[in-house]
């Protein structure tokens, strides 16, 4: 029996999707209220070939300045209507509130991206692998993130949607990022199909990061506001 890249890929979404439930916060992490509001971008360049541009302001420190600021430009090679390849470079500043510090990061990414329509439902498969390069940190700092999602249909435009994504780091850098689970993030919200190719989904989001001995654990609740133009996530 022949099985595709894309099926295997969205089988294990659905895994990633049904086991990894929302973590419940530590009492000893330190707690934030967000708001993020990225805008995706994705257009047709030639042929299979497609531009791919992300901005992603993040304001923290409950809501109060902001707290991140990640660009994210690429490329994608679309090689069925429903599985695409893309890789790209990202921009990342982070912002202290504690002493006015920023540190910036840059990336280097590849990801796979996969959908498939079931009905009322879409399933969305993604995983991407990262290269990190962080400010005052010595080598490169691998990560994988794997994510899942589905949406499902309730009216002509609106729909419903959930997701979990996990972050693994695969290797430990001194002062740097420790090698396993870096974070997760499960989100739950809604969408509206603006036009034939854009979409806005609102919802809840709770990032729970892991951090060194010397920290307590993080846990994000954020408003999210994203914004999708040509893009299936």
């Amino acid at each position: 029996m022949k099985v595709s890249f894309s099926r295997c890929l969205l089988c294990f979404s659905l895994l990633l999707l049904s086991t990894c439930l929302p973590q419940k916060a530590s009492a000893n992490a330190e707690h934030d209220f967000q708001l993020w509001t990225p805008v995706t971008l994705d257009e047709p360049i030639r042929g299979k070939l497609r531009g791919y541009f992300e901005v992603a302001p993040r304001i923290g420190y409950d809501a109060s300045q902001i707290s991140q600021l990640l660009v994210r430009p690429g490329l994608e090679y679309r090689y069925k209507p429903n599985l695409g390849f893309f890789a790209g470079y990202l921009w990342q500043t982070n912002y202290s509130n504690e002493n006015s510090q920023v540190v910036h990061e840059n990336r280097l990414w590849q990801q796979v991206l996969a959908s498939k329509d079931i009905k009322r439902f879409t399933v969305i498969g993604r995983a991407r692998l990262e290269q990190r390069f962080l400010g005052g940190v010595d080598g490169c700092s691998n990560r994988l993130r794997g994510l899942a999602k589905i949406n499902m249909k309730i009216h002509k435009r609106l729909y419903v949607t959930a997701q979990d994504e996990l972050f693994i780091n695969l290797n430990s850098l001194d002062g740097g990022p420790q090698g396993g689970i870096d974070q997760n993030r499960w989100f739950f919200g809604v969408g509206l199909k603006m036009l034939k190719r854009n979409r806005v989904e609102v919802g809840y989001q709770l990032q729970y990061v892991n951090r060194t001995d010397k920290f307590d654990d993080l846990a994000n609740h954020a408003l999210v506001i994203q914004t999708f133009i040509g893009l299936r996530d």
